[in-house]
């Protein structure tokens, strides 16, 4: 599996389409804070910390957050999920593997450290742009909290990238993977989940809805939101009693595993046609 990583990171790193993700990234991010030299904001404006909403990296960028990490490595797993298939690569590669399972297994590790890549990408424009903007930072965080807060969202990006992933080597198909990566992003499934089971249980009075209103804050969605209010939010318990960190955990960890693990099982019994 060793091999074929190595093989698909230097065929990443020779391909375009990285080099425009990463252009895209630092658009959003440093050009922002580039921006704000031209447009300065308010006189006497503090960052408030390195990671909240009103922080060094979140004013930098003029609003950009960690959700535009989490926002790329979908998109990249969609990609990836049929780029060989796509090309025909993976015929000849899967029918001189002796085990399949690796080949899937592989592409599950390289989404893991591109979707790091992209947020690594992130956090160093971010930097970047707040070093630019020369504004004064107070109540920085201890550098563990920046560190746990960094890998929560990137727990958070390698779930998402991981059932795209899964929808793509299933389907073949990288138009149903790349709309499969906007409707997770958007919330769709898991709403759309939450309300047709509130809509049964207000239909026969089954009065799911406390326990239903109680789930809905373990889903991906709803804990990259807390995530995005900083570090210290993410690690203080919210109204739920649980803090987003520990959710994330919890909910995120779990359904890493189960994709990886179903991509390995189901491709390792995939035809090579």
């Amino acid at each position: 599996m060793i091999a074929l990583l190595r093989s698909d990171l230097y065929r990443v790193a020779r391909s375009r389409w990285p080099w425009a993700v990463l252009a895209l990234v630092a658009l959003a991010t440093l050009g922002s804070a580039v921006f704000t030299i031209w447009w300065p904001l308010e006189p006497g404006v503090v960052y408030d910390g390195l990671t909240t909403s009103s922080g060094a990296l979140r004013l930098a960028g003029r609003g950009t957050s960690i959700g535009l990490a989490v926002m790329v490595a979908p998109f990249v797993a969609a990609h990836l999920s049929t780029a060989d298939s796509d090309s025909g690569f993976d015929r000849t590669l899967l029918s001189s593997l002796r085990g399949r399972s690796a080949f899937f297994a592989e592409k599950c590790l390289l989404t893991v450290i591109l979707s790091g890549a992209a947020l690594l990408a992130y956090l160093a424009l971010s930097g970047v742009g707040a070093f630019v903007t020369m504004r004064p930072v107070a109540n920085v965080e201890p550098l563990w909290q920046i560190v746990v807060w960094a890998v929560e969202g990137w727990l958070v990006a390698c779930a998402y990238a991981f059932v795209v992933l899964l929808v793509g080597q299933l389907t073949r198909s990288r138009a149903i993977a790349f709309i499969v990566a906007f409707l997770l992003l958007s919330a769709v499934f898991e709403q759309g989940f939450f309300s047709f089971l509130l809509l049964v249980s207000n239909m026969f009075g089954l009065g799911w809805r406390p326990a239903l209103e109680a789930a809905l804050a373990w889903a991906p969605y709803v804990t990259m939101r807390s995530i995005e209010q900083g570090a210290a939010a993410m690690l203080a318990a919210d109204s739920t009693g649980v803090a987003p960190a520990l959710r994330a955990l919890v909910v995120c960890a779990p359904l890493c595993l189960a994709c990886a693990a179903l991509s390995a099982a189901v491709g390792s019994r995939r035809d090579v046609a």
